[in-house]
């Protein structure tokens, strides 16, 4: 399921399946997944999953954060039962050292099966926060080969620096996030450390976007090596920011202005907000940036996606001419979290809307052209008598979406699976 030149999102790296899905009526919950299609799982008090994968054998693997800050994983057999071949319960938590809780943000997996997840946490007992990588085995072990006993750090020495994304490709490692008020991105070799053929001899590169601050939340390696990078940064409000880079970790001056892309989403007016959270490349190699933006002064937000082209420009072909397309869900705010592109050349974002008192999860697909897919939803799942949100969604092979996040009251990772 996983493919590098795909997807991935405030973290991940995550493929289009092989298999066509199509929507003859609204999508529902799977009841042959979990309890009438959702699983949920304990982490103590708290326990919020932030990305998922699905490997190759359809286990399902979901990683976090719990109430301490630990890097939180489950593992699920294809049913959604906690899988016990994983570290004995399904479960795992790791501590990184330092006087700031961790969180993890992204995951990927590799060829081989090991788990790769990322990022932060305050290294060394300092207070400033460092990209921070884990590697796992397929038993759920860290993998002692990895970094310093299976813990990669990254400082950009550029104030704090967390990560958001990260992606595997061969035999290297990317990880994106910020690094003070930049988008920052890192190369990594198999084995953990900087990769220094990347970045002018340093294995890591940053840039300023927008006015001040720029975030990272998405990443995508494309089918020529070359990773894209999307966020936001600041100008006149906020706005969807892209980067590309050459495979050294130049600025890719093909792209975009210079490498870099900023679009107002929603409009130009006064208090403009658009946030890309999740990144998809498809395979006419076409970007796909997704996420949430507000279209008034004072409006809810609403989901967004935006494609562009292989150049960086909005594309015509998409959205009404325009390249974007906004889609109010609920009676609320409408945030899209992830995004993935399926079989059909559909896009699907997951993220939450509101209905009543509380959050529900939430998902919507547009096809080609960017139309709304009224076949398909938007959908919309309460868990509990909570705020329930999707973080991250995968697509099986079969072209069932499996979803991931958290809900309930304590609130726990809750996986979801539709069909």
């Amino acid at each position: 399921m996983i493919s590098t030149t795909m997807k991935v999102s405030l973290g991940i790296a995550i493929s289009a399946v092989s298999a066509v899905a199509t929507f003859a009526q609204a999508v529902s919950l799977d009841p042959a997944f979990g309890s009438a299609g959702i699983t949920s799982t304990a982490f103590g008090a708290y326990g919020s999953a932030a990305r998922t994968v699905i490997q190759p054998d359809g286990r399902i693997v979901t990683a976090g954060q719990d109430v301490g800050g630990d890097f939180a994983l489950a593992r699920y057999t294809a049913s959604g039962a906690l899988d016990t071949s994983f570290n004995g319960t399904g479960k795992v938590t790791t501590t990184p050292s330092g006087s700031c809780s961790g969180q993890a943000r992204a995951l990927a997996l590799q060829t081989d099966g090991k788990i790769v997840v990322a990022g932060t946490s305050c290294p060394n007992f300092s207070s400033i926060r460092n990209f921070t990588v884990y590697r796992y085995n397929t038993d759920g072990s860290l993998d002692t080969t990895f970094g310093s006993s299976g813990k990669a750090t990254v400082s950009f020495y550029a104030g704090a620096s967390e990560a958001f994304a990260v992606a595997v490709q061969g035999g290297s490692i990317w990880v994106a996030g910020y690094a003070g008020s930049s988008f920052a991105l890192a190369r990594l070799t198999s084995s953990g450390s900087l990769d220094y053929s990347f970045g002018s001899g340093t294995g890591m590169v940053t840039s300023a976007l927008g006015t001040s601050s720029a975030y990272a939340n998405g990443l995508a390696i494309q089918a020529d090596g070359k990773p894209v990078l999307a966020g936001y940064a600041s100008s006149g409000g906020t706005v969807f920011a892209l980067t590309r880079y050459t495979t050294t970790g130049a600025l890719d001056t093909t792209f975009g202005t210079g490498g870099k892309v900023l679009t107002n989403v929603g409009g130009t007016f006064s208090g403009n907000a658009a946030i890309a959270t999740s990144l998809a490349i498809q395979g006419d190699g076409k970007i796909v940036a997704a996420g949430y933006a507000n279209s008034s002064s004072g409006g809810y937000y609403r989901f967004a996606a935006v494609r562009y082209t292989t150049a960086g420009a909005l594309d015509s072909g998409f959205g009404a001419s325009t390249g974007k397309v906004l889609t109010a869900i609920g009676s609320g705010d409408a945030i899209g979290s992830d995004v993935a592109i399926d079989a059909g050349g559909g896009i699907i974002v997951g993220g939450y809307s509101s209905a009543g008192s509380y959050r529900q999860l939430t998902l919507n697909r547009y096809d080609q052209l960017g139309n709304q897919d009224y076949s398909f939803g938007p959908v919309s799942t309460a868990v509990g008598s909570a705020n329930a949100a999707i973080q991250g969604l995968a697509i099986q092979s079969d072209g069932k979406i499996v979803v991931s996040g958290y809900g309930n009251s304590p609130t726990t990772f809750v996986v979801a699976r539709y069909q």
